[in-house]
């Protein structure tokens, strides 16, 4: 008996990837385990002789004398193009970057002020809050928000799906694995066209607060660390952490480096000491904590079963082969006997078959959910049509 006629083909091997995603520099890959692309960086450096003299601001409400970007002069205007994936579409987003704010944005000294330390919290959102509330990033924002702004008119996104859209754009933009050590302002990383995790963290803060949502910084004072935060409302049961705000406020951590859910985070993230400073006065929040729970509930429950799944399926293999071959020169005392062995042995087939169904649906779903975090809609819908939840093992 021929058994390439009975026995459906396994690909045997399991590709694992991690849901979870954070700073390129600790390790996690983007799903598809492609890591994100660095864009081309402008030829112009800090220090450059046409760029101009900076001033000290006052010193702000903590006390900390920071310096403000003074626009120069004569600097054109560049418009810059991304192409963002969002739902099941690819938009192209064009930002208009004003040349006078860029070059004095550059030569802005970024460094921590004297006395600061990541100990204390006013200092450090302080220090932070310069980026996005220099009086120059307001005009930015405005310049920046025009396109999303029509995006959304022309698309008709409400006010939930045009915060996941503002998330996934801003994850989108490449990774920069050479950022300088201090971060680059807002309106650098666009004109760059490219940013780190604090960096891009700080634009998308900025961007959630100017468009009206609830936006935090979460600071890691161990860590060194501050990331964005939305808050959310209650709903769902999330197997990850929420971090509180004042005021009885929760916020979902969001990763900026690249595409990621909404929630989701890297170690040390989960169990590090963590402080939620709210920005602006918005009031938008993240909806669909029910559609992020079920989807990473989904993930962690799929990439618990498949390699038990796997090691099944290859110890079928094994017995099936064992069987043929028993079949095929054995030696039998009775038709009979041959008989019931032939029908255990077509049973262990359409068995291994059918497991091979159930887990080929549950590597589809997997690989679904972890290549398509900019569609928390589509991915949710997904789940709900593939009858994952209908499978037992």
């Amino acid at each position: 008996m021929n058994r390439q006629s009975t026995i459906s083909l396994l690909l045997c091997v399991l590709l694992v990837f991690s849901l979870t995603a954070g700073c390129t520099d600790t390790g996690a890959i983007a799903p598809g385990g492609e890591q994100p692309e660095q864009a081309d960086i402008p030829e112009v450096r800090a220090g450059s002789a046409d760029l101009p003299a900076v001033e000290k601001s006052a010193t702000t409400r903590e006390g900390v004398a920071v310096q403000t970007i003074v626009p120069a002069t004569g600097q054109p205007t560049v418009t810059r193009v991304f192409e963002t994936k969002f739902e099941r579409k690819t938009y192209t987003v064009e930002v208009e970057v004003n040349g006078s704010v860029y070059a004095g944005a550059r030569s802005v000294d970024k460094g921590l002020p004297p006395g600061a330390d990541w100990n204390d919290p006013g200092v450090m959102t302080a220090y932070y809050r310069r980026f996005i509330d220099d009086p120059a990033m307001k005009d930015f924002f405005d310049d920046m928000a025009r396109d999303f702004r029509s995006v959304r008119a022309r698309e008709g996104l409400n006010a939930g799906e045009y915060l996941e859209f503002l998330i996934t754009f801003v994850q989108q933009i490449p990774y920069d694995p050479n950022a300088p050590a201090h971060p680059r302002y807002p309106v650098e990383v666009v004109r760059d066209r490219t940013g780190d995790c604090d960096e891009k963290s700080l634009l998308l803060i900025g961007l959630l607060a100017h468009e009206g949502y609830d936006t935090a910084f979460i600071l890691f004072p161990d860590e060194h660390h501050a990331a964005a935060g939305i808050r959310i409302s209650t709903g769902g049961d999330p197997s990850f952490r929420v971090f509180e705000g004042p005021e009885t406020g929760k916020y979902f951590y969001i990763e900026s480096t690249e595409p990621t859910y909404i929630g989701l985070y890297t170690e040390p993230y989960g169990s590090a000491e963590a402080v939620v400073v709210p920005i602006g006065d918005g009031t938008g929040r993240f909806n669909r904590v029910n559609y992020i729970s079920r989807i990473t509930g989904t993930y962690q429950k799929i990439e618990e079963r498949l390699p038990f799944m796997h090691d099944r399926m290859k110890a079928w293999e094994e017995e099936i082969e064992e069987m043929e071959t028993k079949l095929t020169g054995g030696n039998y005392e009775s038709r009979a006997e041959w008989d019931q062995d032939h029908r255990a042995y077509l049973k262990l087939i359409d068995e291994h078959n059918d497991y091979v169904e159930k887990y080929n649906t549950y590597l589809e779903v997997y690989h679904y959910i972890a290549d398509h975090p900019y569609d928390i809609e589509g991915v949710y819908r997904h789940i709900e049509n593939s009858g994952v939840d209908d499978i037992k093992i």
